[in-house]
């Protein structure tokens, strides 16, 4: 009974959950936002999560009088059953603001997330996958005192980290106060995306067919807005069996709003975003095992080891953590590990993978340094079983070099290759 309960429970967790938020706004009743007055509420999923998701939000309705609007919004906490998001206008009026939301648990996601910034200078941020290399830009927010016209782009990604910039189509920076945006990242698989678009009067779009397992989304990337009129416009969506559309528009929603309404130019992208995953990242497989015993020989590094990656200039020869990214053209990789061996120690290899090939050495293997000092050279051949950033971890002390390998899937994951110890006779 206790296991049937428990196998129950751990069945009710969600991966992934979407909405659209729709109270702020001035037609629902309590929400007034001017002169320092704002509001915060808890948005809840359908469902708990295992582990805490990630939040994205993309505008679906801006209803702002126009002229100034100095306000701020963010996510203000995440849990495995809801979130919470704050809004608080300063200057001018906010009538009203809708998102779609969408969370997901996923370790081959990341979401940075940039609230209310008003420094717009390039900004380089450190990213945790080596594998998201695509990525999708979401404009969420942007206070204004005149004039305004900008987009947020990336002008650089690694396998470490991107560089965001704020261009200035107009020379009206100065006219934007704050802004607040997320950058989403994902593996190939995440996103397909059309170009970026540019939009400055109502429109309907053309069909898209369904894509399996993918929310369909309508980033901004940018505004240009001429500081006088109105910005009143929404999304709205329409489907059949087979293929969806959406209207950008403007008009009367139901706000107090009795001026002149417009569009301003804005810049998107028609994107889908799976939300399940055929890819699924696996460990390195060991093709080759080479050891080779060198006596009496001069060594240039001061630890008992030193890891090299060969045709690479990556090294790792300090005590600690070193963190090695193998480039996914790279589908075979040497990783040469030299050690130190004084007589009366033993080298003892450990495998925590298999060795796939006939060139096997016994697991563990073992070497004596008897007589004087050798320094031992261990090279393994990996292969990789993916087309990927292949992400290894080392972690070498004065008698033993692990080397792992760091996995984002649906789980983080940190398997361990092998391991270089050494022994006291």
């Amino acid at each position: 009974m206790i296991f049937i309960t428990l196998f129950l429970f751990a069945k009710g967790f969600i991966r992934y959950d979407e909405n659209t938020f729709r109270s702020f706004q001035i037609t629902n009743k309590g929400f007034y936002c001017f002169n320092n007055i704002g509001r915060t509420q808890d948005i809840k999923f359908r469902d708990s999560f295992e582990n805490i998701p990630k939040v994205i939000l993309i505008p679906e309705l801006f209803d702002i009088p126009g002229g100034v609007a100095n306000y701020n919004l963010k996510i203000t906490q995440i849990t495995l059953t809801k979130f919470t998001l704050s809004i608080k206008c300063f200057d001018g009026v906010i009538y009203g603001i809708h998102y779609k939301w969408l969370a997901i648990d996923d370790q081959r996601i990341q979401v940075i997330n940039q609230f209310n910034q008003k420094n717009f200078e390039s900004l380089t941020l450190d990213h945790s996958n080596p594998y998201a290399q695509n990525y999708l830009i979401s404009v969420i927010a942007f206070s204004f005192s005149g004039s305004v016209s900008f987009q947020v782009k990336v002008s650089e990604i690694n396998t470490k980290s991107l560089t965001i910039i704020v261009t200035d189509l107009q020379n009206t920076l100065t006219n934007l106060i704050s802004i607040s945006y997320q950058i989403i990242l994902g593996i190939d698989e995440t996103f397909q995306q059309q170009p970026l678009a540019l939009i400055n009067s109502p429109y309907t779009s053309q069909e898209f067919a369904f894509i399996q397992s993918s929310w369909f989304l309508l980033p901004f990337y940018g505004f240009q807005y001429d500081g006088v009129q109105e910005i009143r416009f929404k999304k709205q969506y329409f489907s059949n069996v087979n293929n969806l559309w959406y209207d950008m528009d403007v008009g009367n929603f139901q706000s107090y709003a009795t001026g002149c309404c417009c569009m301003p130019t804005l810049w998107h992208k028609q994107s889908w975003m799976k939300f399940e995953y055929i890819t699924e990242f696996k460990p390195y497989e060991i093709g080759y095992i080479s050891i080779k015993y060198f006596k009496d020989s001069k060594v240039d590094y001061l630890q008992s080891f030193k890891i090299e990656i060969q045709g690479d200039i990556q090294k790792a020869t300090n005590l600690g953590l070193t963190r090695i990214i193998i480039d996914k053209a790279e589908q075979q990789t040497n990783l040469k590990i030299h050690t130190k061996c004084y007589e009366k120690e033993t080298i003892k290899i450990i495998l925590f993978i298999p060795n796939s090939t006939q060139n096997s050495i016994t697991n563990p293997f073992f070497h004596s340094c008897l007589d004087s000092f050798e320094e031992v050279v261990i090279t393994f051949t990996l292969i990789s079983t993916s087309v990927a950033y292949q992400d290894l971890i080392v972690d070498m002390s004065e008698t033993e070099c692990l080397i792992s390998q760091l996995l984002f899937n649906y789980r983080f994951s940190q398997v361990d290759l092998f391991s270089i110890q050494k022994l006291i006779n």
